[in-house]
């Protein structure tokens, strides 16, 4: 089993007034990973501009994770879904699965 590293995103911080001055400029440096840290008087006080499909990919990935953990803490769910992986293999090689076109295709 392979791991992923999970590669955090590029802060560039600025403050408050620097934002004011340099806005269109600033805003722009928001892409992708990259991400706005605006400082304030105190850490509550920070905010983040961040990229729209950078923080939607997020959102996907907290939603799946969140998905995942559901799964695994309902025994009687994880428990079937590990008794089908144990024969998934046996089964793909005797030809007993179908593609996803069989099994959904319209006629």
């Amino acid at each position: 089993m392979s791991t992923q590293r999970s590669i955090g995103p590029e802060r560039v911080k600025v403050n408050r007034s620097e934002l004011r001055r340099n806005q269109s400029r600033i805003f722009r440096r928001a892409k992708g990973r990259t991400i706005i840290q605006v400082t304030g008087w105190s850490e509550e006080d920070e905010k983040y501009v961040v990229d729209k499909r950078y923080f939607d990919d997020l959102l996907q990935k907290l939603r799946a994770t969140v998905e995942t953990l559901e799964i695994t803490m309902d025994p009687k769910l994880f428990a079937q879904i590990l008794r089908a992986a144990d024969t998934i293999d046996e089964h793909a090689r005797l030809g007993k699965l179908h593609s996803f076109e069989e099994a959904f295709g319209e006629d």
